[in-house]
């Protein structure tokens, strides 16, 4: 029975030395907290376009053509005309596309209405398919 004892006290020693040394290790700071103070403001420097005259070089190839201002914006107000007249092409191709899946999905209803009514010539293909499909009047 002290053996008992004794292996309950280990047991419980065990325990509360390994709760003990448990503790969270605190993380030391690298870097020390600074009053916060608002920064000063800067004034942009304003951007001033400078003009350099470039001299012309001997044997140089000729300068390309530069558009001004005016016919680069044509030339946007062209583009813009061209895509919105594209865009208008494709939703016209897809309404288009809608409108004959629609009508070819009433042509198939339309196609399948008549074979689904009772009528006497549907009755009567189908007692021959029934013979046909069905088992044979020697097996029946």
């Amino acid at each position: 029975m002290d053996s008992f004892w004794v292996i309950v006290l280990f047991i419980l020693f065990a325990i509360f030395s390994d709760r003990k040394d448990k503790k969270k290790p605190v993380p030391k700071r690298r870097i020390p907290d600074f009053p916060q103070r608002p920064l000063p403001d800067i004034p942009q420097p304003k951007q001033e376009r400078i003009k350099i005259e470039i001299p012309e070089l001997r044997g140089a190839p000729p300068l390309p053509d530069i558009q001004t201002t005016a016919e680069v914006e044509t030339q946007e107000a062209i583009r813009a005309q061209q895509e919105r007249y594209q865009e208008m092409l494709r939703r016209k191709k897809k309404q288009r596309e809608q409108a004959e899946k629609r009508a070819e999905s009433q042509r198939v209803e339309q196609a399948q209405a008549p074979q689904n009514t009772v009528t006497l010539s549907n009755l009567q293909q189908a007692v021959i398919w029934s013979e046909i499909l069905g088992k044979p009047k020697a097996r029946r």
